[in-house]
């Protein structure tokens, strides 16, 4: 994520899989005083973070946020330098193996019918 950009608040289609953000790059937090009185900065949430439905977490490297991104969540990097992640979607841990199987076979005939998937 570039530096002063954010992804607006929203939700993922269902909740059959878990996210893991797993921050490889995360700016230096610069709590000089000229930073924090910024106009684009919003004083009450952490300089590059994450909000998932009341909950709200800043980004260290290393240290992994995993979320059922079915609840309404918004990111934002309010520095001046890039923000990098790796994404991994994950089986939500209540669907179960014949669940899964049953999902993989739905969405195998989508994609061949050209319904869903690049074209």
């Amino acid at each position: 994520l570039h530096g002063k950009s954010s992804i607006k608040p929203h939700s993922g289609p269902m909740n059959l899989r878990l996210r893991m953000h797993m921050p490889l790059m995360v700016p230096k937090k610069d709590d000089t005083p000229s930073a924090k009185n910024t106009k684009d900065v919003i004083p009450s949430r952490p300089t590059t973070g994450m909000r998932v439905a009341d909950q709200t977490r800043e980004w260290h490297e290393g240290s992994a946020i995993v979320l059922d991104d079915s609840y309404v969540h918004e990111v934002w990097n309010d520095s001046e330098e890039s923000r990098v992640l790796l994404l991994l979607d994950l089986w939500h841990p209540d669907v179960k193996m014949e669940e899964r199987e049953k999902i993989a076979n739905m969405f195998s005939f989508a994609r061949g019918k050209g319904w869903i998937g690049a074209k």
